[in-house]
């Protein structure tokens, strides 16, 4: 076995390249000087398998570490190994990520561009959502396992089964049996939007009548109020708290948010809906769904629309109007006028959102929220 070993400050990473059995376990053991490292990472990229005396290695490894409070972290693991992880129960006691699948798009048709990324259609049962550069496999893996929560709790997602590399991207696989993205249903039959806007808000509807599992699904408003307080570069203490307090005014709820609930991350297939791009899910208040909403159709001046879905802005803008009429159609008056009260601050939670992970977005974001949004919020 050959072992490249990389320290940078308290963190240790080694590339384990040959068997992991009793013959080579010395060589790890050797590497394994944990003198000051806090957290260990083990790639198993090029590791094809790894015996009982290896994974005792690997434990020894970890009790050292967690006497310190540090942490061990496998990478790139191979199905041969993986397989011996969960069969022995170490992938309860060691967090682990599997070694992706490497794809191309060349060639593959193109489905959908969003502020994250792209979807491409692997085949007639398949498409990849791939991320724009920059955003981490960890994103990815969070998508694919919320997906599978999602599903399990009746909601109308495709099966995420797999996360893929292309280059230095990354994706999740979802199965779409010959499915056809909702905006382009829209595009081509701008005359029915009102049936459009009905779907839309059933499918709102279905998703914020979920619980969410709080073991599963962290809370979108103590997420935002940490991305609230990042907004130090553009705007002033008084203005940070001015949005905290507007945060903390919106209702808590144990219920399923999507947070990119638009008609580009839904698919139409057999005319009934499915959702994909679950990698935002989370446990609050459905105003911030509608509040997202907002931000794409219902503020032409954020020119938005056409950018994340392809459809014109002026149609966008009657799709909200008549989503709206549904959404609200079994919510009290005093719900809708809170809405309306809180509209441009809820609009303005995706972009600060937005910019703390997308840095090519930051300038115009940061912009709209300055001169536009605020200034509506403070009216």
């Amino acid at each position: 076995m050959h072992i490249n070993a990389q320290r940078a400050d308290d963190t240790l990473t080694l590339e384990l390249t040959g068997r992991l059995d009793s013959t080579t376990a010395p060589v790890l053991e050797r590497e394994l000087g944990l003198d000051g490292i806090r957290h260990l990472v083990l790639d198993f990229g090029a590791c094809p398998y790894i015996s009982s005396v290896g994974l005792r290695e690997l434990l020894r490894a970890q009790k050292r570490l967690a006497v310190s409070g540090g942490s061990m972290l496998l990478i790139n693991v191979t199905r041969e190994v993986q397989d011996v992880l969960d069969m022995t129960g170490f992938s309860r006691l060691i967090p682990s990520r599997r070694k992706v699948r490497e794809i191309s798009i060349d060639g593959l048709e193109f489905v959908s561009a969003g502020v994250c990324g792209e979807c491409y259609r692997l085949d007639q049962e398949t498409i990849v959502k791939l991320y724009n550069e920059g955003i981490g496999a960890d994103v990815a893996e969070k998508e694919k396992e919320f997906a599978k929560a999602a599903f399990v709790s009746g909601i109308p997602t495709a099966i995420s089964y797999d996360v893929v590399a292309c280059g230095s991207r990354t994706g999740v696989v979802y199965e779409m049996l010959d499915a056809t993205l909702f905006s382009s249903v829209i595009r081509s039959d701008l005359a029915n939007i009102d049936d459009h806007a009905r779907t839309l808000a059933r499918i709102a509807q279905t998703v914020h009548a979920t619980q969410a599992d709080p073991e599963v699904f962290p809370d979108i408003k103590e997420n935002l109020g940490n991305y609230i307080d990042q907004m130090d570069f553009l705007l002033s203490a008084d203005e940070i708290a001015f949005l905290q307090r507007k945060l903390r005014s919106i209702p808590d709820a144990d219920t399923l948010v999507h947070f990119d609930l638009h008609t580009s991350n839904i698919m139409i297939r057999g005319g009934e809906p499915v959702i994909i791009d679950m990698g935002d899910l989370s446990r609050g208040h459905y105003l911030f769904d509608v509040g997202l909403l907002c931000t794409i159709y219902g503020i032409p001046e954020l020119d938005i629309c056409e950018m994340a879905t392809k459809i014109p802005n002026e149609a966008g803008v009657r799709l909200w109007d008549r989503f709206l009429t549904h959404y609200f159609a079994d919510k009290s008056a005093e719900e809708y006028q809170f809405f309306q009260r809180n509209m441009h601050f809820l609009a303005s939670l995706r972009l600060i959102y937005t910019i703390t992970f997308l840095p090519s977005l930051r300038e115009r974001f940061a912009r709209t929220i300055k001169e536009f949004l605020l200034p509506k919020m403070m009216d």
